[in-house]
């Protein structure tokens, strides 16, 4: 069956003490598990890193969720990891699908009161002959 996944990377921002991990969706991808893990590898495989700005050495591993880019810097080495995460729940979609009904709602509105509008012409006009 096809799921729909989010090809993610996890970096690290920042420098000295201001580092963090950033979660950044590279790609999403509508297939099986496997479909995905084999996408996932070539995204890592073409990624480029934030850091180290010139990488001196990089190490791609697989691990049992996804893969692990090593970057080595001239003061150290950073990690990239990289997983295919199932996609459960998007709000967007509930945005869309909410902003979608809203518009069936008024175009529904739109043609009951066109038609409400046409039956009363029509009525004035059946008068008017008689």
């Amino acid at each position: 069956m096809a799921e729909r996944w989010g090809l993610v990377v996890e970096e690290t921002a920042g420098s000295g003490d201001n580092r963090l991990t950033v979660a950044t969706v590279l790609e999403h991808f509508t297939g099986t598990r496997e479909e995905a893990m084999a996408r996932l590898e070539a995204v890592a495989r073409a990624h480029a890193p934030r850091h180290p700005l010139s990488p001196t050495r990089t190490r791609l591993f697989r691990t049992a969720d996804g893969f692990l880019m090593v970057s080595e810097g001239s003061m150290r080495s950073y990690g990239s990891r990289f997983s295919a995460v199932e996609l459960l729940h998007d709000s967007d979609e509930v945005k869309r699908a909410q902003v979608a009904a809203r518009e069936r709602e008024k175009e529904e509105r739109a043609a009951r009161k066109a038609a409400d509008r046409a039956a009363r012409r029509a009525e004035r006009e059946a008068r008017r002959r008689r």
